[in-house]
């Protein structure tokens, strides 16, 4: 029988990479390692390399919802 994987971790997700002495958002993908047993996240480095990282260090960015900002925006304009 087929062994399943657990479902590939939802959402945009960022890898923070310290470089030069900037802090850089790396935007990850997830790609499943067999030899890992597991998802790992791959970012593109400031240097252009295809990199394996720390599952544990991928930040998930909040959604965040349009209509509550223009909301926010509009009723600070007016006053």
């Amino acid at each position: 029988m087929k062994k399943t994987r657990p479902r590939r971790p939802h959402g945009r997700w960022v890898y923070y990479i310290l470089y030069d002495g900037i802090l850089w958002p790396c935007p990850v993908r997830w790609e499943w390692e067999s030899g890992f047993g597991g998802w790992l996240p791959f970012y593109y480095s400031p240097t252009f390399e295809f990199v394996a990282g720390d599952p544990r260090k991928a930040y998930r960015i909040a959604r965040s919802n349009v209509r509550n900002v223009r909301e926010s925006h509009y009723d600070n304009e007016y006053v």
